[in-house]
């Protein structure tokens, strides 16, 4: 059987890609609020059933998977080795900084009011292997996404650079099997004998790069610009079927790591079409100035936050409720306003951005 090959970048794909350089509205009013289900996720523990189907969803990194790898196809089809460093740059920094930060605030809080989330002081051997894995023992709980995707913006542009035409194919052949992987049961059953610094880092590999690999494809099909023909419509459609998925469950839930099996792939999808067909564009300028600068930190706050609940939990909001995740979510959004003020002209602005 001869595969037909498949060009990573025609011709008429050029000005598809400068439209997408330029700011989308709709998806960073989407990164937004996936970065508040991020908050709800780690730190609401009240009882309100809405919001407790949403983290039983658990939508949110699955989400922001396929933004990341829909966005990074003009990096990738162009082979700009300056936007490959910068990419890496941008998820390193924060990969490597934030545990630090994170390992010496908890230690330094235990040693001031003999508290942390751990009730002990967390070890050097602690740290090295959250930066080795990206889920240490002790762990910032979020990073296990950056360490995704380093690894995977590492094989998708030696993979790219090696095997050109046939990228896509050998890609979604790769994706194909990751699933028969996770429905078999195989990933959960292997990486499970794991300790969870192993188990949880790599068995996410398996359950994400199928996302990923989507993502990637539908940017260079260019799904979304033909689905904008028939935009009021398509957002109708999709968001009832999103409705469903999240009302009745329609899809069976499998075991994993984080993001188990196709569901996450179709709400990845249909969330990201709904947002990018919605014509923000529309709107008056200076509200889309104060929209970008509303969106413009998620980066700080899904780190930032991580960090403070903890601390904000014990000392105003023991219940966990939808107003301290409001707060919370405030507050992570100032340190993470003033934190890129301070550090905008050096690299340690990606801490925060």
């Amino acid at each position: 059987m001869k595969f037909k090959r498949t060009e990573l970048l025609s011709v008429n794909h050029y000005s598809i890609i400068n439209k997408m350089k330029k700011r989308i509205e709709g998806i960073e009013f989407l990164r937004m609020i996936l970065c508040f289900g991020i908050v709800l996720l780690h730190y609401y523990s009240s009882d309100n059933k809405y919001i407790l189907k949403i983290k039983e969803n658990n939508f949110q990194v699955p989400c922001f998977f396929f933004i990341s790898f829909y966005f990074l196809y003009p990096t990738i089809s162009q082979k700009n080795i300056g936007k490959y460093k910068q990419r890496l740059e941008r998820l390193l920094i924060p990969y490597i900084i934030y545990p630090i930060i994170v390992w010496i605030i908890n230690n330094i809080m235990f040693l001031i009011i003999n508290y942390n989330r751990f009730n002990r002081l967390l070890t050097f051997k602690e740290l090295k292997l959250n930066l080795i894995f990206g889920k240490g023992i002790f762990g910032i709980g979020v990073l296990w996404f950056h360490f995704n995707l380093i690894i995977f913006t590492i094989i998708f542009i030696i993979f790219a650079y090696f095997l050109n035409d046939y990228f896509l194919i050998s890609f979604q052949i790769i994706a194909s099997i990751s699933y028969i992987i996770e429905y078999s049961g195989v990933n959960n059953k292997f990486f499970h004998q794991f300790k969870i610094y192993v188990s949880q880092p790599i068995g996410n590999l398996v359950e994400t790069l199928p996302i990923a690999i989507f993502a990637f494809s539908l940017s260079n099909y260019n799904i979304f610009q033909k689905l904008s023909y028939n935009r009021i419509k398509t957002i109708f459609f999709f968001s009832i079927f999103l409705y469903y998925i999240f009302y009745y469950n329609i899809f069976s839930p499998i075991k994993g790591f984080s993001s188990p099996g196709i569901k996450f792939n179709i709400i990845a999808f249909l969330l990201f079409s709904i947002f990018f067909l919605i014509p923000f564009e529309v709107l008056n300028q200076k509200i889309l100035s104060v929209l970008k600068k509303i969106t413009k930190y998620t980066q700080g706050i899904y780190c930032l936050h991580f960090l403070i609940q903890y601390y904000f939990k014990l000392l105003f909001d023991r219940k966990g409720t939808l107003n301290g995740c409001i707060i919370l979510y405030i507050i992570s959004y100032f340190f993470s306003f003033f934190g890129f003020l301070v550090f905008q002209r050096t690299k340690l602005k990606f801490l925060f951005t």
